[in-house]
């Protein structure tokens, strides 16, 4: 039964991110791959990690929501992003490409990727911690930062010409929420069979914490990037975009709601997050940020991406720095 459930929970994830990607794909038609990607499916996306990360601080359980942050934030920097690129140039995809090239609007991207890693690391340092004042200025550079992504889909939709009719925008919008409320719903069902799975194989405990668990919290958000990508190489702009929005969000807003729900929980702030971990996550997000900042992603980068994240296991397994599963 745990099997059939996993295979049939994983059908309507892969059936939801269709409708994700194929909305985003309209949406970046008309107001460009940027917003689609880092504003839109990055949010959308997010919900799942948002949700889990809420409970896990409404009940105190601010270790277990930091590393679930953590966890999140350093593979999407180094495994998603790095086989974005590989299925964009590989015969995985079926239109693959020897370069993907990236518009000069991603560099806000890149941007955004170093204030928030660097504001967040030395909020959390100078004051042991992240108060609710922390919060507002990290809400704060992601209201910013949507803001920024929405002027420029503002301009690029009135300045290049585009099919996408308002019946085409409201058929996608609609993709995009039936698409994520169906991930939402089904995302920690499909964890836990994946995980029940891998309990009944007798997969080893650290393998589940390391590398199960992060992947399969991960998974039914992301498949929808790796669909979008295997239509076409060149829409790889889109996928990239979904990971390093998402990125710019665990790193701002969701790193937020923690110190939020501690204050309205009558909680001081919250303490103990800076770490090895963490410490690795702001500097793989400052080199993903430095690769974006090119506009140009070979393979070769993606295959360098992948080592990192095999790197992080390596030393995550010898220091046994291992994340709370979700």
């Amino acid at each position: 039964m745990l099997i059939a459930e996993f295979f049939g929970l994983l059908f309507v994830i892969v059936g939801a991110a269709w409708l994700l990607s194929i909305g985003a794909e309209k949406l970046a038609e008309k107001y460009g791959a940027n917003f689609a990607g880092s504003i839109l499916l990055a949010l959308v996306t997010t919900l799942p990690e948002y949700l889990f990360v809420f409970w896990a601080a409404v009940k105190s359980e601010y270790q277990m929501a930091i590393g679930s942050a953590v966890g999140a934030c350093t593979l999407l920097v180094t495994l998603g992003y790095g086989s974005v690129i590989l299925v964009a140039t590989s015969r995985i995809s079926r239109k693959p490409v020897d370069v993907v090239h990236l518009s000069r609007n991603t560099q806000i991207d890149a941007v955004y990727l170093f204030a928030t890693a660097v504001v967040a690391f030395v909020l959390a340092w100078i004051g042991g911690g992240l108060s609710v004042v922390d919060g507002v200025i990290l809400a704060a550079i992601f209201a910013v930062y949507m803001f920024e992504h929405w002027r420029i889909a503002g301009k690029h939709s009135a300045t290049v010409d585009h099919n996408v009719t308002r019946k085409d925008t409201v058929r996608a919008v609609l993709m995009l929420v039936v698409g994520g409320l169906v991930i939402l719903i089904t995302a920690e069902r499909f964890v836990d069979a994946m995980l029940g799975i891998a309990h009944w194989m007798g997969v080893s405990p650290i393998a589940i914490a390391l590398v199960l668990s992060p992947i399969a919290s991960e998974l039914p958000e992301k498949i929808t990037a790796y669909l979008t990508v295997m239509r076409d190489g060149k829409l790889a702009e889109i996928s990239v975009c979904n990971f390093m929005g998402s990125k710019v969000n665990h790193n701002s807003l969701l790193l937020a709601v923690m110190p939020f729900v501690a204050a309205f929980m009558g909680k001081g702030q919250v303490t103990d997050i800076i770490g090895a971990p963490f410490i690795t996550m702001t500097v793989l997000t400052l080199v993903a940020g430095a690769s974006l900042a090119r506009r140009r992603l070979e393979r070769w980068q993606g295959w360098v991406f992948l080592l990192l994240y095999l790197t992080t296991l390596i030393v995550a397994y010898e220091v046994r720095m291992v994340p709370p599963a979700h």
